[in-house]
């Protein structure tokens, strides 16, 4: 089973990431922007260097994430953070050679004692939200960020409307999710919190009900059929 659509909204938008890796014109320290790490390269001779790349501990550095060249001739890349991580160490990969970034001073050992190039998270990152989501097993899980310690549920065609039913529950201050199996085919809902009715605003597929008010909609297709 599967949802669409699917919205990805960034804690920034991908506008303000485009004009960050496009409007470098020297390679700068490794910073955050949102939850999506930006790393750059400029070599002394840029037409001596045909590839630049990363890899990262996070993935074992089993994974080389190529840099892309801007117009001003810095290599850029973006890579966005896994959850829970507090530190990034990874080391740039330019024509086959593994180097630390020259653009970032801190270092620390590994295993072997080799230095290699370390990022620190101070504070975990606001991160991309994917309204609805399908589970592995199929459900649906739906998000809603709003002050911390209310009531909140969701309505639908589901439940038969019922503001009652289904409540969210508060993971992290603020943060209320609930999990859901659903039939496939197309569903309309809203939340419901505070004595309002509030759309998904992770989601911005939206339509009327009969009574003229905004919902939210969502498809969820059924499993893919087994092959003969």
């Amino acid at each position: 089973m599967s949802v669409a659509p699917a919205v990805r909204l960034f804690p920034t938008t991908p506008l303000v990431l485009d004009l960050t890796l496009n409007g470098m014109k020297e390679p700068q320290p490794p910073s955050l922007v949102g939850d999506v790490l930006i790393l750059s390269y400029k070599p002394a001779h840029p037409r001596e260097v045909r590839f630049v790349g990363a890899r990262f501990e996070t993935e074992d550095y089993t994974v080389l994430h190529p840099f892309s060249r801007n117009q001003y001739g810095v290599y850029v890349l973006d890579y966005e953070v896994p959850e829970k991580t507090t530190a990034i160490l990874y080391r740039l990969v330019v024509d086959g050679l593994w180097l630390n970034d020259p653009s970032n001073p801190e270092t620390q050992p590994d295993d072997q004692g080799n230095l290699i190039s370390l990022f620190a998270i101070e504070k975990e990152p606001p991160r991309v939200v994917i309204n609805p989501h399908r589970e592995a097993d199929g459900s649906v899980t739906f998000v809603f960020r709003g002050q911390p310690g209310r009531r909140v549920t969701i309505q639908g065609d589901f439940n038969n409307w019922d503001p009652f039913v289904n409540q969210l529950v508060e993971t992290e201050p603020g943060l209320y999710r609930i999990n859901l199996r659903l039939l496939p085919g197309g569903h309309w809902y809203r939340f419901f919190t505070d004595g309002h009715r509030l759309l998904d605003r992770y989601n911005t597929d939206t339509g009327v009900d009969a009574d003229g008010q905004p919902v939210s909609y969502c498809l969820v297709l059924p499993p893919p059929s087994d092959p003969e």
